[in-house]
């Protein structure tokens, strides 16, 4: 049986850097940048005031002036003004343009003004260059101001905007099929009765790609019929990039998934992996190179797949370089079955499950950890529910 390390390493090994798009910067949030973004221009571009104050000669207060003539006030977005008499000085405004001759500010509360003469408060201090941020000391002209391979967050696009971008290059987000099978199922806000399920799984790896804005999701509901099987999924094949499959995996007279597939032509590269919950997982490839996931049926089996498998997979193929964060976990129970173990987790420490089904303690996790009892440091990494 595969195991859960030699199963990541088959389906990333099939990883190809997906499209590029341009983006609308305004809608390029929480995409993946696949450009270097350069400045401009010298960042700041001018010698920027920090403060509100006055802009003075510091060679003048080291000669003892402490009162200086007001020659003109200048405000932000205003052009570089020039000091013209070295004894006064300029009422400067946060963000305002250093006048050249000034090399020091005081700020405002260090100043006591007296009609157009600015006097410095007893004990003010001074130093060259203070409150004044120098041309590029944030960053120069053509410096890389934002990496490749990030997701864009505010501070990301406030950057972008800071250098001109009004579109960026991002990865286009694959359509895919999100598919659940099963006669059982029922969609939310259909009547429903004893014996049926209500349709969840589908709900929820639609949300989780959007969230994660690495795709375009769209749901279809099959049921346990092969041949109708073979007709949809043959046109899904074509019309789809990605084909997310949810239930109709395992061995049960019903399954018809792998089935179909098979009869479809696509490769299988590994069905059935070493772990709890959702050992049933399939993962296959199309002639023509798309990736086919076929997730067990029940809800927290195919949310650990989804996370484990199929969300690396877009995250890869979107060119987004993370890994996942590490947590302290505590009581963690101690295993001894040679599957690896998927458990919930909520604030560091292991939380109660009724199981593969158990979807209210999956909405109770923030996420889960991998335990491995086989190998000398069991505990992998973490895997969150959020973006």
């Amino acid at each position: 049986m595969t195991t859960v390390s030699q199963a990541e390493e088959i389906i990333l090994s099939t990883v190809k850097p997906g499209p590029m798009e341009s983006c609308p910067i305004l809608k390029a949030g929480g995409r993946i940048l696949r450009e270097d973004i350069r400045a401009d221009r010298d960042q700041p571009a001018f010698n920027k005031a920090l403060m509100d104050g006055i802009a003075i000669s510091y060679a003048q207060w080291r000669k003892g002036l402490r009162a200086f003539p007001i020659e003109r006030v200048i405000a932000a977005g205003k052009p570089t003004v020039v000091l013209k008499n070295r004894l006064a000085c300029v009422q400067i405004m946060t963000g305002a343009t250093v006048p050249k001759g000034c090399n020091c500010i005081i700020p405002i509360e260090d100043i006591r003004m007296d009609g157009h003469i600015a006097h410095m408060r007893d004990g003010a201090k001074c130093e060259a260059g203070q409150f004044i941020r120098p041309q590029g000391a944030d960053a120069k002209k053509n410096v890389i101001v934002l990496r490749k391979g990030i997701r864009l967050l505010a501070p990301h696009i406030g950057v972008a905007a800071s250098v001109g971008k009004t579109h960026l290059k991002v990865s286009a987000r694959p359509l895919i099929a999100v598919i659940a099978t099963g006669d059982e199922l029922v969609d939310v806000g259909v009547p429903i009765k004893t014996h049926q399920t209500r349709l969840s799984n589908s709900y929820a790896l639609q949300n989780l790609f959007k969230q994660n804005r690495l795709a375009r999701p769209e749901m279809v509901l099959l049921p346990d019929n092969k041949s109708i099987m073979l007709a949809q999924i043959r046109r899904m094949l074509k019309q789809y990039d990605i084909l997310v499959l949810s239930g109709g995996v395992s061995a049960g007279k019903f399954d018809y998934v792998p089935q179909v597939l098979a009869e479809l032509g696509v490769k299988v590269l590994l069905h059935k992996v070493a772990q709890k919950p959702g050992k049933p997982f399939w993962f296959g490839m199309t002639k023509d190179q798309k990736p086919v996931f076929a997730l067990p049926g029940n809800p927290v089996s195919t949310l650990v797949c989804a996370y484990r498998y199929v969300l690396p997979y877009l995250t890869h193929r979107a060119g987004l370089k993370c890994t996942p964060p590490k947590i302290a976990v505590q009581n963690v129970p101690k295993q001894t079955s040679n599957l690896v173990q998927f458990l919930p987790v909520k604030d560091g420490r292991v939380i109660s499950s009724g199981g593969s089904g158990d979807f209210a303690a999956v909405a109770r996790a923030d996420g889960f950890i991998e335990y491995d009892s086989t190998i000398k440091h069991p505990l992998r990494p973490y895997f969150s529910w959020r973006p």
